[in-house]
């Protein structure tokens, strides 16, 4: 049985890891989009197209290439807003090329080996650093600052998530944010007010409240999403800390599992293990097992169509307001583009243009520009209303999102499910985890660093 917890608690963390991440199963695609005509021709692809011109002057015909991951929807949701690009502006010609996100990477990686990266890229946040640090991304700072990339409307949390040692060299191009999402139906059954945010003792006595009067069991995310809230409300990171053997907040939150996991109303290591928790459609949440749960906004909409009832959501219980929005993705420039005013204008477009976000909806998330989003969220349906308006909600409070994930951070976070398992077992107590935790989550990030 505790095999099979330990499977569950692990799928959890990776659904809940993976949650932000649109990848798709688009499948390799290149394709060149003519203005003129409308009409699409296969095979013109964007390696090709970076050395094609030398910058053009004034009214003459630029070429850009674009690159990006994703599914059907996507690629023909941006196919479209390329279109409509070209067709605003008769000098520009874009090339695309998209493909699946298992080999996107892959591709990606040959075509800067060979130098011959697309002239716009859609990054994924974890891999920005690696691109920066061997200088393939453009510091787009200065198109920010001379205004040819508007941010007036778009947070500096926004910003700052694509942003290393104080240059900008990737902007988001759809916001999600963690959530406790719940079960409004037994809230309100057992006659409790959810807060916008709440703190972990909040969280625990309204747990202990609803369990008493309907026999509902909780959750408390025992993840890495909610150690690395507890780290950012003691005015650090966790990867930070873990890096330098520090466990002022791992000690925190194994105390916190042991404290929920303890009590009464807090669902049993056998029945999680029972139900599952590897898909939305399978965790306890959906069969009211438990009245809350613990994931990214851009799933909720799964959550309540999961279960068939709209569900609540409000921010993580942490006790500080260190709430971050996670970009869905990015994008950027690359360094060898001979363009690279051009495609900041059409970055630009892409991210602050109404017209533009109406043909996309959100298929990349809430969009980051708020006036933007705030006008197309009459043409999304009532449950993506809700998440624009708790992104936005989220917006208001959040800080820049930690630094991109580490090398070693799959094993970190493997091992914390693990830890987290013995926990709720009770084969360790939380000072003995901690301890044994924190060395061994050492001794795995600097050797991944080495």
């Amino acid at each position: 049985m505790r095999k099979r917890f330990l499977a569950a608690s692990m799928a959890a963390v990776m659904a809940i890891s993976l949650c932000a991440c649109s990848s798709g199963d688009g499948g390799s695609q290149t394709q060149t989009t003519q203005a003129s005509s409308g009409e699409t021709t296969q095979g013109a692809s964007a390696e090709d197209s970076s050395s094609e011109d030398t910058q053009a002057a004034d009214g003459e015909k630029v070429t850009l290439s674009l690159c990006w991951w994703g599914n059907q929807t996507r690629n023909d949701v941006t196919k479209q807003a390329v279109d409509l690009y070209m067709s605003q502006n008769p000098n520009v010609e874009i090339k695309v090329e998209f493909t699946d996100w298992t080999g996107y990477w892959d591709k990606l990686s040959t075509m800067a080996a060979g130098g011959n990266l697309p002239d716009i890229i859609q990054q994924d946040y974890s891999y920005i650093s690696q691109y920066q640090q061997s200088g393939q991304l453009a510091d787009l700072t200065p198109f920010i600052e001379d205004g040819t990339i508007e941010t007036e409307n778009i947070p500096q949390s926004i910003i700052d998530s694509g942003s290393i040692d104080g240059k900008c060299y990737a902007l988001s191009l759809g916001s999600n944010a963690p959530m406790m999402v719940y079960d409004k139906a037994i809230v309100e059954e057992a006659g409790v007010t959810i807060p916008d945010q709440m703190t972990l003792d909040d969280l625990y006595n309204i747990s202990q409240e609803i369990y008493n009067k309907t026999g509902v069991s909780a959750l408390y995310d025992t993840g890495l999403t909610m150690a690395q809230l507890i780290a950012r409300g003691d005015g650090s990171h966790l990867f930070d800390q873990l890096m330098a053997g520090d466990s002022t907040s791992i000690a925190k939150h194994f105390e916190n599992i042991a404290r929920f996991t303890s009590a009464d109303f807090y669902i049993s290591p056998e029945l999680w293990a029972e139900k599952g928790a590897n898909v939305v459609e399978t965790r306890p949440i959906i069969d009211q097992t438990t009245w809350n749960d613990f994931s990214f906004s851009n799933l909720y909409n799964t959550f309540s169509t999961a279960s068939g009832r709209e569900m609540g959501m409000t921010m993580y219980p942490v006790d500080g307001e260190d709430m971050f929005l996670k970009p869905s993705m990015f994008f950027s420039i690359a360094e060898t583009s001979p363009h690279k005013e051009e495609a900041a204008k059409f970055i630009n477009w892409f991210l602050n243009s109404v017209e533009c976000n109406e043909i996309l909806m959100a298929e990349r998330g809430v969009p980051v520009n708020t006036e933007v989003a705030e006008a197309i969220k009459p043409s999304v349906d009532s449950m993506t209303q809700v998440v624009f308006d708790y992104v936005a909600k989220v917006s208001e409070k959040a800080s820049a999102i930690d630094a991109p994930d580490p090398a070693g951070k799959g094993e970190v976070e493997t091992l914390l499910a693990q830890t987290a398992d013995s926990i709720h077992y009770g084969e360790i107590d939380a000072a003995e985890a901690t301890e044994t935790y924190t060395a061994d989550a050492q001794r795995i990030l600097q050797e991944a660093a080495e």
